[in-house]
């Protein structure tokens, strides 16, 4: 049987990624839609939709990856040893968040002055 410390490390880890994931393929997706065509409209929207995930995404991510992280810890703690696994994940997606969010502040502050 699995630790639920170690299911909830798992799931809180995998989503932060997801979302990492979804925000690229937006920005993939602009990308290509850019030039080639003259639809500037899906373009547009498929362009804000990895914007707005680039801006709002890292806060609440950053949250679910400490506490994941804090699962993992507990789960590596009571023997579970695949946890460690998603020990090193949640560390490495904390510094990729830090980050992340602070160059969400540096859009935020930049988009007042344009």
């Amino acid at each position: 049987m699995q630790n639920r410390n170690y299911t909830r490390a798992r799931i809180l880890i995998w989503i932060p990624i997801a979302i990492f994931i979804y925000t690229v393929i937006c920005m993939i997706l602009a990308t290509v839609l850019e030039a080639p065509t003259n639809r500037g409209t899906l373009y547009s929207i498929i362009a804000f939709m990895g914007l707005m995930s680039m801006f709002l995404a890292p806060l609440p991510c950053l949250v679910m990856t400490v506490i994941g992280t804090v699962f993992a810890g507990k789960a590596t703690k009571e023997g579970e040893t695949k946890a460690r696994k998603y020990l090193v994940i949640g560390l490495l997606e904390i510094l990729v968040h830090v980050a992340c969010v602070v160059v969400a502040i540096m859009m935020f502050i930049g988009g007042q002055s344009v």
